[in-house]
């Protein structure tokens, strides 16, 4: 008994702690110390760059100006290799005179000079770049490093301080570009037990705890920073989507239906009929789920791309959210390492497909079999068929039972020739036998001759 309150204690204490995480506000910035570094705005920052001692970049830099400024990241991997050192000059004219003596003297500088590894340096290779526009997590990001705060000041280290806390000879650091100048701290180990680290101020020489909310981002890169959505605003807030595609246009708006049950479900509706549409519904909510960026590549020119569609976007007060244009273009083909181009049989090219909103700035790569489902939708969509009868007792959600569709666990292609059921695989119960035909009814038996009168009567057995 006493081990289930304990439990119980200690589930009531997880579900407040969650709660209070949940309903933060989340507009105010993580406790990241009391001690002042600086204090100043964002708009004072210029870039935030992290260097790791893997040979990675990680920058976060404002761009533009004014009204147009926005935030912009890259992720830089560099690859490198170890080769010797060139000789020193005047190393070989020395080991040639030294040549030049008796046998057993050469042979005495020979082996002394093949003793001596040669000395190596590392030499980049490759240089790999990904760029991408900054979303939630980066402007927090710059929005904590202008705050300016640490956990600790530990004031000036000793040599065997700096040697404890990984500092003597770490080659990570964090660069902080300003309107008044440049800060770069050299980063230590973590502090016990936390992701905090040890920091040395490289301008003023003191030393600080700085918190995980200013580091965790950056080591992590493009995936913690980048915008995840292209669309760049809450989906929740869509209201009218506009679908402009081979010259055709079709708007569809949010609406609510009732069920002959009296359940409400949000749905979309075509504003020119003002009816439910499925169809709508379904290319809607497919294409929010389907055209989402994979990858930014903002060196790709728009107008070398095939417009396949464009989705404009606006609120339940018709105040413009943004838009979405779908393009394709065939990269071409490339030759496997060593073989030689044959001008009658070039590489076959790739269909690519991208998107481009205002947030992106540019295009990004989304996963070709969904833009592909979704530019087949489009027949759907501008076809004038007929909707799909809904069905009754839908259930609740855009989409969700709405119309009458294939049961997935039933028979994919409906009833057989002649309406009977079909059979339900996955462990259904058998299709009922057929009834047995009516039976016919059978002929009266010959009556008995009756027993003629005066004959004696037979004797029960």
């Amino acid at each position: 008994m006493k081990g289930a309150v304990i439990h119980g204690v200690l589930l009531a204490i997880m579900l407040i702690y969650g709660y209070r995480t949940w309903t933060r506000d989340k507009t105010k910035l993580p406790d990241m110390g009391d001690v002042a570094l600086w204090d100043k705005s964002v708009s004072d920052i210029s870039s935030v760059e992290y260097k790791d001692e893997h040979k990675r970049i990680v920058r976060v830099e404002r761009r533009g100006t004014g009204a147009d400024a926005y935030w912009w990241g890259s992720d830089t991997t560099i690859e490198s290799k170890k080769q010797p050192k060139p000789a020193a000059t005047g190393s070989g004219s020395a080991a040639g005179s030294g040549s030049a003596h008796a046998g057993s003297g050469s042979a005495a500088a020979g082996s002394g000079s093949g003793s001596a590894a040669p000395q190596e340096e590392e030499v980049e290779v490759s240089r790999k770049t990904k760029e991408f526009p900054i979303g939630d997590g980066g402007e927090d990001l710059v929005k904590k490093w202008a705050a300016g705060r640490a956990l600790r000041n530990l004031g000036s280290l000793t040599d065997q301080q700096k040697s404890d806390y990984k500092l003597a000879d770490s080659k990570v650091t964090v660069t902080v570009t300003a309107k008044d100048g440049t800060h770069t701290f050299l980063l230590g180990n973590a502090v016990y037990g936390t992701g905090d680290k040890y920091a040395i101020d490289e301008q003023t020489g003191k030393a600080y705890v700085l918190s995980h909310e200013l580091l965790s981002a950056l080591e992590i890169g493009q995936s913690s920073l980048q915008l995840t959505d292209a669309r760049g605003f809450d989906l929740t807030k869509i209201d009218q989507v506009t679908i402009e595609a081979g010259g055709k246009s079709r708007t569809g708006a949010r609406t609510t239906q009732t069920d002959d049950k009296g359940q409400t479900r949000k749905t979309w509706m075509d504003t020119e009929t003002k009816k439910a549409s499925q169809i709508l519904a379904n290319f809607i909510e497919g294409s929010n789920n389907n055209l989402k960026a994979a990858e930014y590549d903002p060196d790709l020119k728009v107008a070398e791309m095939t417009q396949v569609l464009k989705l404009t976007y606006k609120d339940d007060r018709g105040g413009a959210l943004g838009t979405l244009t779908l393009y394709k273009r065939e990269k071409p083909g490339t030759l496997p390492e060593g073989q030689d181009l044959d001008p009658a049989n070039p590489p076959k090219g790739e269909i690519e497909y991208y998107i481009v909103t205002e947030r992106s700035r540019g295009p990004a790569l989304v996963r070709k079999d969904l833009a592909q489902r979704t530019e087949g939708e489009l027949d759907d969509v501008f076809s004038g068929k007929p909707e799909p009868e809904p069905e009754v007792g839908s259930g609740s959600g855009s989409g969700s039972g709405a119309v009458h569709s294939i049961n997935p666990h039933g028979n994919p292609f409906g009833a057989p020739h002649g309406g009977a059921p079909g059979l339900v695989p996955h462990g259904a119960p058998p299709p009922v036998p057929p009834s047995p035909a009516p039976a016919t009814p059978a002929k009266p038996a010959p009556a008995k001759p009756a027993t003629p009168p005066g004959a004696p009567a037979k004797k029960a057995s």
